[in-house]
Formats: structure tokens, sequence, C-alpha cells
């Protein structure tokens, strides 16, 4: 068995949709995780790919897909494992439910964690695997009103320089990938979750927070129309896995590179009051597929 393979969580829509497609043109042999039956027939009739029913969140769902991996490739192994699956909870802090946190880091946090935990054998026996994580340009930058969903981005960057430790140099090559905005069907869930915040704010939160809200769901068409195409992100993701020694962390796209660059050079007020002023939620955009 001499094709390489990969498993990609979240595959769905958009970057884990571009990246399992990509990869299968280009002769990798793909499983493409992904909750919906629908989603996974189509993904079925792509050649070179096939569907995993995967739940991120419940570890027996993890274990069984991998368990299917394992039969299907032997002592090959598994080459790559892209872990894209996220979704995005919102609001102002203060109107956060602890059921709404918990969703927002079970999803994105322990969910990743999970993956990663149940395809380490499989990535152990190849002599040449690596692991990519698709996070945000919200692993560096902050934005009001997604504090659960940055805080879950942030997170991710410990996870990652932790694992790295534990597996060392004989383990699978670690990225975290960080794209600003991308096209997908994710910028409809997060104009639909900002409209329902704001019919669920109490009088009080509409005075504090009620303007801030209208201006994120009228910025919102904008954000969605001047991010790059999933396919972009799809392509640094192969050249990542394609490298002897990739990148420990990859931007991805023009606003991110800005957003970034911003941060490192202005004090910390200034790029605080900078971000409050736009006030244009740039969020990444992975597909809502825990």
């Amino acid at each position: 068995m001499t094709e390489q393979a990969a498993v990609v969580t979240g595959a769905s829509t958009g970057i884990g949709h571009a990246v399992a497609k990509r990869l299968a043109n280009n002769g990798w042999q793909v499983w493409a995780g992904t909750r919906s039956r629908t989603d996974a027939a189509e993904l079925d009739r792509h050649p070179g790919v096939s569907s995993l029913q995967i739940e991120v969140t419940d570890e027996s769902s993890l274990k069984t897909a991998f368990d299917e991996v394992a039969a299907k490739r032997g002592s090959a192994g598994l080459e790559l494992l892209v872990v894209n699956a996220g979704i995005v909870v919102g609001g102002p802090l203060e109107y956060v439910s602890q059921a709404e946190w918990r969703q927002q880091l079970d999803v994105n946090v322990v969910g990743v964690a999970l993956s990663i935990r149940h395809a380490l054998p499989l990535l152990r026996a190849s002599n040449r695997s690596r692991i990519i994580v698709v996070g945000s340009i919200n692993s560096r930058v902050g934005l009001p009103l997604l504090s659960p969903y940055v805080a879950s981005k942030h997170a991710l960057v410990g996870l990652v320089s932790s694992l790295r430790q534990e597996v060392g140099r004989d383990g699978p090559r670690i990225t975290l990938v960080e794209p600003g905005a991308v096209q997908t069907p994710l910028w409809e869930k997060v104009e639909r979750s900002s409209s329902d915040i704001y019919q669920r704010l109490p009088t009080e939160g509409l005075d504090e927070y009620g303007r801030f809200l209208e201006q994120v769901v009228a910025k919102t068409p904008q954000s969605r129309r001047g991010g790059i195409h999933p396919d972009r992100v799809a392509t640094v993701i192969e050249k990542c896995a394609g490298r002897r020694y990739p990148p420990r962390r990859r931007i991805v796209g023009g606003d991110a590179r800005i957003a970034a660059v911003l941060n490192t050079l202005l004090p910390g007020r200034f790029f605080d009051v900078l971000v409050r002023r736009s006030r244009s939620v740039r969020i990444s955009s992975q597909v809502t597929d825990g």
C-alpha cells in the first residue's frame, strides 16, 4: 500500500470539504469526517474520498471511526490528520450561558484533543506523519462579542504546543493554521446567531450592546464577500503536509496577516481602540460540523 492516507474532520463544507477533495485529487486516500448523512453521500461520490460518521464530542464515535480507518490501513498507518471541525458561540460575555460555554469548548478544544488522541496510534505507524489543526487569526487577536470562540482558539495554541513536546522529534509534526475570513456557509450561521443574540438580550443588554450588535450584523455580508476561498486554505494545508519541516504556525489571508502585524507592532491600548472602532467581526471559517 503506497498511497498516502489522511483523515479530515469537519469535512461537510468549507475548509474541511476543500481539503478532502484537494488531497484526493492529488492521489491521497482520504477519509472525510462529517455528521450529515447527506454530506457523507456527496463525499463518497468523489474519487479517493470515503466518508466517516464522526461526532467529535462523542468518544465512542471517534473510536469507531478511527478503528474503521485502522482496519483498512493496517500497518501502513496514517500520514495526515487535519482537525477542522468547530463551531462559533458568541455574544456579550455577561449574557453567554454556562451551557453555551461548555458547548463551545467541548467542540473546539476537547473535540480537537479527542480527535488527535484516537489518531495518534495510526500516525505513529507512519514514519512521516503530520497533524494540522485549523485554528484562526483569533488564536492571536481577540474580538468583542466572540469571547467563547476566541478563548477556544487561544486554547489551541497551548494544546498544540504541549502536544509537540509530548510526541517529541520522532512523533508527528504539528502545524496550527490560522486563517482570517473565508467564504463559507459559516457566515450565514454567524449572521443568524448575531440576530438571535440581539433578540434574546434583555432591555439593559440592548442598551449596552444593541448598537454594537446591529453594526456586526450589518457588516457580516461585507466580511463574507471579502473572505478568501476555502481552496486557498486547502492549498496551504496540502503544502504544510508535504514539507519535511512544516511551520509550527501558518497565517493565511491578507486580513489575518495585517491583524497579526498590527497586534505585534501597536501598543496594546491602541490596538484595542482600533478593534473596537472597526467593529467588524472577521473570524475564521471552520465549518460548524462538530
